[in-house]
């Protein structure tokens, strides 16, 4: 029965604490109950709790998965088979290192196995950083300014170390006092310089007065549009177009000196590209505007910045949804735009190492067009607003069934709308730009759990077979008592 409450109430905080719109408090808590109930069953029934309580904290996911990104079923399936295997071995790896009494190595390295999971994935497949627990806490300042030392990946750390170190302090309280009277002890004290040092760095961080450089005043606008673009030439993308030009203008005439709409508002090629150019162009104000651009039997999602010179630069999206873009030709160069405003588009941001690119150029301001797909427009807009946070970017994203944001480099909404109809007018305290740790030395922090996971398990075995050739020597000294 306590396994079964166990396995049921993980799941529960797992679907709550994780999906499309996550309560960043739950994350925290959802490994505890498994963990807890772990040290008291067999390693096999450990195992089947926790992979039933992940399926249970997946089923938000589903929908999402099979409906909205048509995913196939295999991929589907790898993707909770790789959550699978992370959760299992997170609470069976902390089962057998509780168990032996090494509390520290198990709060402190235990981690490091989905640390490393995430980052596998992240580079293995199509998707980008897209999946990490960090991006629950995207809301909660202080935490997610770690960040900016550690990538996502320290985040994700800190989500598993927290509550393997109270489910060893809660479990204490039901051992027998002899029995690993130091556990409580150290658990304590990993918990404290966990909390105590993230919480130095966050204060650090949200303190920092960098050189402050001119205001930026942006616009965002969108307008209801299909996925793929409305040829600019036909009733419908004609008719969206006259409705854009008004919005724009008014931004413009309210002071926004760049002004951004969404991914693939109008499909055009080389013949219709200067109707475009000719409506949206301003002489005041920087206009960015998504479109799919068809040419010599290719077609490509391209955003066009129209500079107020009435010269015009186009950027090539470099990471397209997987199954759903590949009629798509992807780019391959960055563009910055007068010497700090880099340019991506939706998906890129998923991207940890291109926007690091983007600040190792310069870009201080990334402008970037995006279309989401309504329920995921809270997750996704967080994704750009860490990717900022990461490399001290301020990140100006408008996207067209999700939502128009505007962060600055600390992780502050500097303003947020949505609507089938939004526009959105903010001023940015904009700064030069300062580099971060992360910007500076990128993925690290996996590699340090890599080394921190082998050294345990090698650490483990060693422990494993002193104590098995310790009681063989007992075992053959029969007049002596255990």
């Amino acid at each position: 029965m306590m396994t079964i409450v166990a396995t049921l109430l993980s799941g529960l905080l797992w679907l709550g604490g994780s999906g499309l719109h996550p309560v960043a408090a739950l994350t925290w808590l959802a490994p505890i109950p498994l963990i807890l109930a772990s040290v008291r069953v067999r390693p096999r029934t450990a195992l089947c709790a926790t992979v039933l309580a992940w399926l249970i904290g997946q089923l938000g996911l589903l929908g999402y998965y099979l409906g909205t990104l048509r995913l196939p079923v295999p991929v589907v399936a790898g993707v909770v088979l790789l959550g699978l295997g992370m959760a299992g071995g997170t609470v069976l790896l902390a089962r057998a290192l509780l168990l032996r009494g090494r509390t520290v190595t198990a709060i402190l390295t235990v981690p490091s196995l989905w640390v490393l999971g995430e980052y596998a994935a992240s580079r293995l497949l199509p998707n980008g950083a897209w999946w990490s627990l960090a991006y629950t806490q995207a809301d909660v300042r202080p935490i997610i300014q770690l960040t900016a030392l550690t990538g996502v990946w320290g985040v994700t750390y800190l989500l598993l170390a927290v509550p393997i170190a109270l489910a060893a302090l809660l479990g204490s309280l039901h051992r027998r006092p002899t029995t690993h009277r130091e556990s409580p002890r150290r658990a304590l004290t990993c918990l404290l310089v966990l909390l105590l040092g993230t919480g130095g760095w966050s204060g650090w961080s949200l303190s920092r007065n960098p050189d402050p450089a001119e205001p930026l005043t942006v616009g965002l606008v969108a307008l209801r549009q299909p996925e793929d673009g409305l040829p600019i030439d036909e009733p419908l993308g004609h008719d969206l177009l006259t409705r854009y030009v008004p919005r724009v203008a008014g931004l413009v005439a309210r002071g926004a000196r760049i002004v951004v709409l969404p991914e693939k508002v109008f499909a055009v090629t080389d013949s219709t590209l200067p109707l475009l150019v000719d409506a949206l162009q301003q002489t005041e104000a920087r206009v960015v505007v998504g479109a799919v651009l068809r040419r010599a039997g290719t077609a490509s999602n391209v955003a066009l910045v129209l500079n107020p010179d009435g010269t015009t630069t186009t950027y090539d999206k470099q990471h397209m949804v997987p199954g759903l873009e590949d009629w798509l030709t992807p780019g391959d160069e960055d563009v910055i735009v007068d010497g700090r405003f880099g340019v991506a588009i939706c998906k890129d941001l998923d991207y940890p190492g291109l926007v690091r690119r983007y600040r190792a150029q310069g870009a201080t301001v990334l402008l970037v067009p995006a279309l989401d797909f309504t329920s995921d427009g809270w997750l996704h807009s967080r994704m750009a607003l860490v990717r900022g946070v990461e490399n001290g970017l301020t990140v100006v994203r408008a996207a067209a069934l999700g939502r128009l944001t505007v962060t600055d480099p600390g992780g502050e909404m500097v303003g947020e709308a949505t609507g089938d109809d939004a526009e959105l007018l903010v001023t940015a305290t904009a700064t030069t730009g300062w580099g971060t740790v992360y910007s500076r030395t990128g993925d690290w922090f996996p590699l340090m759990s890599l080394v921190l996971l082998v050294v345990a398990l090698a650490g483990a075995r060693r422990w494993s077979v002193t104590s098995g050739s310790s009681g063989r020597t007992r075992r053959l000294r029969p007049g002596v008592r255990a």
